[in-house]
């Protein structure tokens, strides 16, 4: 393998997949009861926040990936970047939060995929 896609491919940000995915999972797990009010309002702040730096990541890491994978990434960063424009006034609050933490998941299992070299 080439070795000078490693340092393309390492992180500039150090991203927590598992903080990130156990947000999104606060509102996609039928076991846990969704939160509401504020809690839900700082929810929806971490979950914008964490699709930002997924988002920055990603594009970095399209720059030397597999051109099959890179077009995945790029349709999840677009759906995701759709999301974060969204007027929030256009949604039931907890709907917005839902839909931001399908996103996270989404490119949190393209982060993944993307930081394996190969």
């Amino acid at each position: 393998m080439d070795k000078t896609i490693y340092p393309a491919m390492q992180s500039t940000t150090l991203l927590d997949i598992s903080t990130m995915t156990a947000a999104a999972a606060a509102l996609l797990d039928d076991d846990i009861e969704a939160p509401t009010g504020e809690a839900l309002t700082s929810l929806t702040l971490q979950l914008r926040g964490h699709l930002n730096l997924l988002i920055s990541e990603l594009e970095q890491r399209c720059d030397v990936a597999r051109p099959r994978d890179v077009a995945c990434a790029q349709a999840g960063i677009g759906e995701a970047q759709r999301r974060l424009a969204a007027d929030p006034s256009s949604l039931v609050p907890v709907r917005q939060a839902t839909l931001l933490a399908r996103s996270i998941e989404a490119l949190c299992r393209h982060f993944q995929r993307l930081a394996v070299p190969g």
